[in-house]
């Protein structure tokens, strides 16, 4: 009946133990905030513990003298009995007053007078040893515990690891593409002027490719910026649990050694009470054998208890110094994922530098190539040729309008590369079909009836000189019509070429 109820009671107690420790993780986890609060209340609990672990240990010095004592005593009392009495006296003395031969040479039991005291002390330490396996048990729940809290953090470093690794092999993909771009870059740096000046569509769609793939490689930078950024906060908070599972070791390590000691202070008072010689009972061989037995058992399981925590707190000590390890690694892989980064983004300010300095050039070409298509086909012009046209204006000797000139060039400059290039396109369709002449060629026959003065003649040239005019800005108009239509589809060809690529968070997602 006592080992039920002992039972029982073991269960219920570790079941409360297990309650109260799930409650206190929880809490824990819900309170961050809380972690540095209850550190510091932690090391002054692990003080007092600590001090009250070395008053133990001088009681337990003290009692272990009295031991070493009281079994000197004991030795010269059974030498002393051993002289004066003779083995016959002494089966008489066993006759008359009872006494039960021990079944081993180790015990010598002699007649007492008070045997409820003995009685009453052995209840008491049997007390102090459900005291001790209630301990063992809260021990076993709270490394269960830090068990469960190291198999998490082992799962979070896992998980790191795979965002690092894709990480990397993204990187790597973004260093392959930039290559890529640096060496279409040197093709184009390396392309002469002709074939700028003659396909400016491709041109210009290389240049709307590096702008879209410049800022793809922006956004991705900025992704893997904001995730490097959450793996240092997620190795910053598995350091901070690492912390609170040593303290917690700690902890359990010195109220494993305090109930060391409280179990080695119960076995001294158990040997004390057996060796003492003024209070002895006599008790039957079936009466001692259930008793040594119990006892036995009692220290058998206790043993027992204090090897299974101390396995769990070896084992619970190799995961801490494995999971150490692994947040190194994964601070190493950090870092070296840090400087690819910016190598990257250093590759990414260089090739924007690059295209626009090709811009650049490429403007400065297109502006050079327009001057000279201009200074081509207007030749010199004479001044009476301006007499017929509404708007009088400056000319140089080349044809080239001296007032309006410097604003063109300004505007030009102000101007976007769309334009730029549309209006290169316009100019190579019209030398293509031909130019319309601006200034009206003079023949021999005006000039003849000019000098005679023929009204008839004078307005026969009138109407054809208003038919070329009305006809020139008739082919101008139909040329940038077809110009813009041209200019449509190239952009609605050009679009699906331009679609947004995938960026690093859709990949993750």
């Amino acid at each position: 009946m006592f080992w039920y109820f002992f039972r029982k009671m073991v269960n219920h107690v570790v079941l409360f133990v297990r309650s109260f420790y799930c409650v206190c993780v929880y809490k824990e986890e819900c309170d961050p905030e809380k972690l540095e609060e209850q550190a510091a209340i932690l090391k002054k609990e692990l003080i007092l513990k600590e001090r009250e672990t070395l008053d133990v240990l001088k009681e337990v010095d003290s009692t272990k003298r009295l031991v070493e004592d009281l079994k000197s005593k004991l030795k010269e009392e059974e030498s002393k009995a051993k002289s004066v009495y003779s083995p016959e006296e002494n089966e008489n003395q066993t006759t008359r007053l009872n006494v039960v031969q021990p079944l081993r040479g180790d015990f010598i039991f002699y007649p007492s007078y008070n045997a409820g005291k003995v009685i009453m002390e052995l209840k008491q330490a049997k007390m102090n040893l459900i005291k001790i396996s209630y301990d063992f048990a809260g021990r076993r729940a709270f490394v269960r515990s830090l068990n469960k809290k190291l198999k998490n953090d082992r799962i979070a470093l896992e998980k790191t690891r795979e965002r690092l690794a894709l990480n990397c092999w993204k990187i790597s993909s973004l260093e392959e593409e930039l290559n890529q771009i640096r060496l279409r870059l040197h093709v184009a740096k390396g392309s002469e002027i002709k074939y700028a000046l003659d396909d400016p569509l491709d041109v210009k769609r290389e240049i709307q490719r590096m702008i879209s793939k410049s800022e793809h490689f922006r956004k991705v930078g900025e992704a893997a910026k904001s995730e490097h950024f959450r793996t240092m906060s997620e190795i910053e908070e598995t350091k901070m649990s690492i912390r609170t599972s040593e303290l917690w070791l700690d902890a359990a390590r010195k109220m494993k050694e305090a109930s060391n000691a409280a179990e080695a202070v119960a076995l001294s008072e158990i040997d004390a009470l057996s060796n003492q010689n003024h209070e002895v009972i006599t008790l039957s061989i079936e009466e001692y054998t259930a008793l040594t037995r119990k006892a036995r058992d009692a220290e058998e399981q206790s043993k027992k208890r204090v090897i299974d925590a101390m396995l769990e707190i070896d084992q619970a000590m190799l995961s801490k110094i494995q999971i150490s390890k692994r947040v190194e690694e994964a601070t190493k892989d950090v870092k070296t994922n840090k400087k690819a980064l910016e190598e990257a983004l250093e590759r990414v300010e260089a090739a924007n530098r690059e295209k626009v300095a090709v811009e650049e050039a490429l403007r400065r070409r297109k502006f050079d190539g327009h001057k000279r298509r201009l200074s081509r086909h207007n030749p010199a012009k004479f001044k009476n040729s301006s007499s017929g046209r509404r708007d009088s204006q400056l000319l140089d000797v080349n044809g080239m309008n001296l007032v309006n000139e410097e604003t063109k060039v300004i505007s030009k400059s102000s101007q976007s590369i769309r334009q730029i290039l549309s209006r290169e396109l316009l100019a190579t369709q019209e030398t293509e079909v031909g130019m319309p002449k601006e200034r009206n060629s003079v023949q021999l026959g005006q000039i003849i009836c000019t000098q005679d003065n023929d009204p008839s003649f004078d307005i026969k040239l009138d109407e054809e000189n208003y038919k070329q005019k009305f006809s020139s800005k008739r082919k101008n108009f139909g040329l940038v019509k077809a110009a813009l239509f041209l200019v449509k589809k190239l952009k609605k060809k050009n679009q699906p070429i331009l679609r947004r690529q995938p960026t690093l968070k859709s990949w993750l997602q």
